[in-house]
């Protein structure tokens, strides 16, 4: 039996056989985006033995729909209510270390192992039937339509009465089987792996070689898909993923105020079954007695492209979080000099008595006056952390202070390297200090990473103890070095876990989140009680960490698709900094031309350019001669990147010149608008917005009511050739490799 949930522009339809979704129709493109076989029901649980150690590698497999119920709320949403339970102890699927795990599968009607049998009841629904044993897990999933939109409201309630199991992991809601539009190749898949990325034809890539080999962030091949999980809040910026084609897209977001670590999954059944499936992963742990609520998931089908799903976001998560206020000193800075190069694996490059040297080189090279000094502690970058002691061979404490002294004496300041995560295994406090702070898997097992040829395990951010000493390490450098700026390395970039150590003081394994926060709105206001210009940085991004600190350093891989426009457009408040220095492990001109790619991006983006000297130690006079002119003209774009607000390519029509020019567009607080133009090739043409998107007065008029002038590389400004042809302003494209033009309204 199918049940059908629909309005004037979408209908969501279940079915009981297989307890999934199995049809999603956009009634405004008349679109069903589910075309293939479900393989998946709506949701699935892992469970634990109580008191047994042991990860649940394998989900429940049991269950019993006990009703379907349509409804009707206040506001006039309509709403499909469907109530389960599942019996944990029934049968064991699987078995590790003395934990059993299982699905809520009933796909088929199949006996396993004899211990169950399941049976359709009159109703129609699936049922579970346990010998001896009544079902301990219930579970209510709510579906309610927006009363007069494309927008639809998933919940997940759980109440578990089982005398033996937990519930440790939660995969809702799922859907499966889908594809946009007749052709596949178009489907675009957004996904907020770090600052973002889009991908085309995610069937096919997917299950490629290049994304099967993506470091943490790759795909994976089970018994029947391939799929790729990344969880949130680090590896994945934001908690919403968007897919679209050229005519319609697909909303899917988790909407949970609480901001728990959650994962987003992505499957695919490879070119040779060409369906997408999409859902979310929760940890709640939930044991004897308790019930759990999963929050709110958002799905939309819409006519629109990515920028929908990112304002929608937008507009559901500013009602949690605010803004970031930062020093307005801070609203004039767009290059940052970094320093890496003091000791790496015993090789000492700089020692603290040269800060000063270093300092006035980069002020005359680049103006840089933010130094951001990392390798200065206890044998160097990535090693013994977190022993945030000034390393003795690079000098004493009191020369490191010196240092610092000179760069804010000659009006820069400096900013301090603290990685907030990992601790080296060889050193002398891992037995006692590392193994206690540590996060601990199901068996009591410690996440181990490697970087480089150092050995780390990932720390517990939820775990006070932990979390006491990184403050701590962070308000010294302030008060003992004069410190403006705190680093906090891997915060929002590398992998967050669930963490089952019960000697921790986290109530439940999944605050990895919340635990972070709790260090960044203390951290900050405590530094700025010793200087009020105090502020912080992270290592790539988070929806929740943005609001508490003023710039991060963003990277992902242009190789895979990386899209730095998603963080940038669904926060543009944030401020993103750039890697602008020539690549190890390229040379000659594939490695000018990636430096110039890296640079136009960022120009793009309004980035600030993370620059280090000893990158441009060997440049020859070319690669010089561009990164000064592109600073100079990154200095010309910052009033108007200060004031204004980065809207990707919203308001403009076309380009009409080669398919590598990009053009972003910026709305300013005086009425005027900023446009920022990447020609690396130098080609010709223009591009072309409505009139009406930039305040034209009069159409007939020579100059419409405009000002309009650009910008190009050094700095240079000149005239714009420009005219009005069909309700549009036809903008030619400036000569320069990097150039802006600015429109003003009279």
């Amino acid at each position: 039996m199918q049940h059908k949930l629909e309005n004037d522009f979408i209908a969501v339809t279940f079915d009981e056989s297989s307890l999934g979704i199995v049809s999603l129709l956009n009634k405004e493109t008349g679109d069903d985006c589910v075309k293939h076989e479900q393989v998946r029901p709506l949701l699935a649980l892992w469970t634990s033995k109580r008191g047994e150690t042991g990860r649940p590698t394998s989900p429940l497999e049991g269950i019993r729909l006990l009703s379907c119920q349509s409804a009707a709320t206040a506001d006039g949403s309509k709403m499909l209510e469907l109530t389960f339970e599942a019996d944990p102890g029934g049968i064991r699927s699987s078995e590790l270390g003395g934990a059993v795990s299982r699905e809520l599968d009933v796909a088929g009607g199949n006996e396993l192992g004899g211990a169950v049998s399941n049976e359709l009841d009159g109703g129609g629904g699936n049922v579970l039937n346990v010998p001896g044993r009544n079902a301990a897990i219930g579970a209510v999933v709510r579906i309610r339509l927006a009363p007069a939109s494309g927008e639809c409201y998933w919940s997940l309630e759980l109440r578990n009465e089982d005398a033996d199991y937990d519930v440790t992991e939660v995969l809702f809601p799922y859907l499966g089987g889908m594809q946009l539009g007749s052709n596949r190749s178009e489907n675009q898949l957004v996904y907020p792996h770090h600052a973002g990325e889009k991908i085309g034809d995610p069937v096919l890539h997917y299950a490629s070689d290049k994304y099967m080999n993506f470091w943490r962030a790759q795909s994976f091949r089970s018994d029947d898909c391939y799929y790729r999980e990344i969880n949130y809040c680090g590896l994945a910026s934001m908690t919403w993923m968007y897919l679209h084609d050229r005519k319609q897209g697909l909303y899917f977001s988790s909407h949970d105020e609480r901001f728990p670590l959650t994962g987003l999954r992505v499957e695919t059944g490879g070119p040779e079954e060409p369906w997408l499936g999409l859902s979310f992963r929760k940890f709640p742990h939930v044991g004897a007695g308790e019930k759990w609520h999963s929050g709110e998931f958002c799905l939309a089908l819409t006519n629109c492209d990515w920028h929908w799903g990112a304002k929608r976001y937008r507009q559901w998560i500013d009602g949690h979080i605010a803004m970031p206020e930062h020093p307005s000193f801070l609203q004039d800075e767009y290059v940052l000099h970094q320093c890496y190069n003091f000791k790496r694996q015993e090789n000492i490059d700089k020692r603290f008595a040269d800060i000063p040297a270093m300092f006035d080189q980069g002020k005359s090279a680049f103006d840089m006056r933010h130094m951001l000094l990392a390798s200065w502690n206890r044998k160097g970058f990535d090693r013994d952390y977190p022993e945030f002691q000034p390393d003795m061979e690079l000098g004493t404490p009191w020369e490191l202070f010196e240092g610092c002294s000179y760069v804010k004496e000659q009006n820069g300041f400096v900013t301090f390297y603290i990685n907030a995560r990992i601790f080296d295994v060889d050193s002398d406090f891992f037995p006692t200090l590392g193994r206690r702070w540590a996060i601990k898997d199901p068996e009591g097992g410690m996440m181990h990473e490697e970087y480089g040829p150092n050995r780390f395990v990932a720390l517990c951010p939820s775990h006070d103890e932990w979390q006491n000493y990184l403050l701590d390490m962070s308000r010294w450098m302030v008060r003992s070095y004069g410190a403006t700026g705190i680093y906090l390395d891997q915060l929002g970039s590398a992998d967050p876990y669930p963490c089952y150590d019960s000697g921790h003081s986290h109530v439940r394994p999944d605050e990895f989140n919340t635990g972070y926060l709790r260090v960044l709105r203390k951290l900050l206001p405590e530094m700025r009680k010793m200087n009020p210009d105090s502020f912080l940085m992270i290592e790539n991004c988070g929806d929740i960490y943005g609001s508490n600190v003023w710039g991060n350093l963003t990277w992902n891989g242009e190789k895979y698709d990386e899209f730095f426009n998603l963080y940038k457009y669904t926060f543009p408040e944030y401020v993103q900094i750039n890697m602008v220095n020539p690549r190890r492990g390229l040379s000659g001109s594939e490695r000018y031309e990636q430096l110039r790619r890296d640079t136009a991006r960022a120009m793009l983006l309004g980035a600030v350019f993370w620059i280090g000297m000893d990158k441009f130690k060997d440049a020859d006079d070319i690669t010089l001669r561009f990164m000064e002119q592109a600073v100079k003209l990154r200095g010309k774009l910052q009033p108007f990147v200060r004031q204004g607000v980065y809207v990707d390519d919203d308001g403009i029509a076309s380009i009409r010149a080669s398919e590598t020019v990009k053009v972003s567009h910026w709305t300013l607080q005086d009425g005027g608008h900023l446009y920022v133009i990447d020609n690396l090739g130098k080609a010709t043409g223009y591009f072309e917005v409505e009139a009406a998107s930039v305040g034209a007065v009069e159409e007939s008029a020579d100059d419409g009511g405009l000002q309009l002038w650009t910008a190009e590389l050094g700095g240079e400004e000149g005239e714009v050739s420009w005219q009005w042809l069909d309700g549009r302003l036809r903008m030619a494209l400036p000569e320069s490799e990097l150039s802006c033009i600015v429109v003003n309204a009279r």
